[in-house]
């Protein structure tokens, strides 16, 4: 394999694993939407004070009842707690920041869905298959 195919094969590789950062430091790509069930995510692009995020909040009177909000957040907000008020109910935020593009697809902890998964390991086996 020339230098120039293993070059693209880790330069893949890193970004397939979450290895790379944003091309522009300070300005990433996240996903956004808002409280509503479900949640259609739009690209938008944070300031350079922003990280992307999910907050997800409990309700203050059923604590099974959960909401998501994703989308960008000042990188201050991230260790705190919020509150938010959603359809006259209120709700105990805790926000899940990551900084880099398009990272806050779920909130941490969650694992993505088995055909997702399954695509995924799919696509990174075929490249380094390639890659060989």
């Amino acid at each position: 394999m020339g230098p120039s195919r293993a070059f693209l094969c880790i330069l893949f590789l890193s970004g397939a694993l979450g290895l790379t950062t944003s091309s522009t430091r300070g300005r990433l790509q996240c996903y956004a939407c808002s409280f509503a069930k479900p949640c259609y995510p739009v690209l938008t692009e944070c300031q350079e004070d922003e990280v992307c995020g999910v907050s997800v909040g409990t309700s203050d009177q059923k604590k099974e009842d959960v909401i998501e909000r994703k989308g960008c957040l000042p990188r201050a907000q991230c260790p705190l707690l919020g509150h938010a008020i959603y359809w006259s109910q209120s709700y105990a935020l805790r926000h899940h920041c990551c900084e880099q593009d398009l990272c806050n697809t779920a909130p941490s902890g969650r694992l993505p869905s088995l055909p997702l998964a399954t695509l995924l390991l799919l696509a990174w086996g075929a490249h380094i298959f390639l890659c060989l």
